[in-house]
């Protein structure tokens, strides 16, 4: 795997932030499951909810993440280490470490408690993905990639201790800068948070 000089700055970011020590870690984790289902279309597409094709691959993921910094109520810091596999149209694992901010605070949460957060780290697929070098929107494949995640989180105000989610889970070769990979692959998926 070839990594470009503006890579190697990013990925030594990465591990700054991965490198905090434990005692400035907050006390709020969350274990969350979510499944998915694969699409070609690309991140803009979907997040602009524009009309998204699916694909009959799936994507079944465990995530464990910790808070290491509150700045205020209405925002965190997160760190999260996440476990899929993939099943019908692929078949391998993939293991995946991001860095999340997440925004928490929004006038309508005495009546539906929501957050939106967003995330960027490296995703590890134990295989190259099959569906990603047959892409038509993909120029190669490699096992090593950035990694996206954009969540919504929602749950009635009066429960702390769980919410519901919706995320996209995104491989992406940041316009070459992994192995020259232009593209990558998109989950969307839904599930379950679990807060402790």
């Amino acid at each position: 795997m070839r990594l470009r000089k503006g890579g190697r700055h990013w990925l030594g970011v990465m591990l700054l932030t991965f490198a905090l020590p434990s005692s400035v870690y907050a006390q709020q984790s969350a274990l969350t499951f979510y499944v998915g289902k694969y699409s070609d279309n690309r991140l803009g597409d979907i997040l602009l909810s524009k009309p998204v094709a699916l694909i009959d691959s799936w994507l079944a993921a465990a995530a464990l993440s910790h808070a290491f910094a509150f700045e205020s109520f209405k925002h965190q810091w997160e760190i999260e280490a996440q476990l899929a596999k993939h099943f019908r149209g692929q078949d391998h694992w993939e293991v995946n470490l991001v860095a999340i901010y997440r925004w928490q605070y929004f006038p309508w949460n005495h009546r539906l408690r929501t957050t939106l957060a967003i995330g960027d780290g490296l995703s590890y697929a134990a295989e190259i993905p099959p569906l990603e070098e047959a892409s038509k929107t993909n120029v190669g494949a490699t096992r090593l990639l950035n990694y996206i995640l954009v969540e919504t989180t929602f749950a009635p105000p009066e429960v702390s201790d769980w919410s519901l989610v919706v995320r996209v889970h995104h491989r992406s070769g940041i316009f070459g800068l992994f192995d020259d990979v232009e593209g990558g692959s998109n989950i969307i998926a839904a599930g379950i948070k679990f807060y402790y």
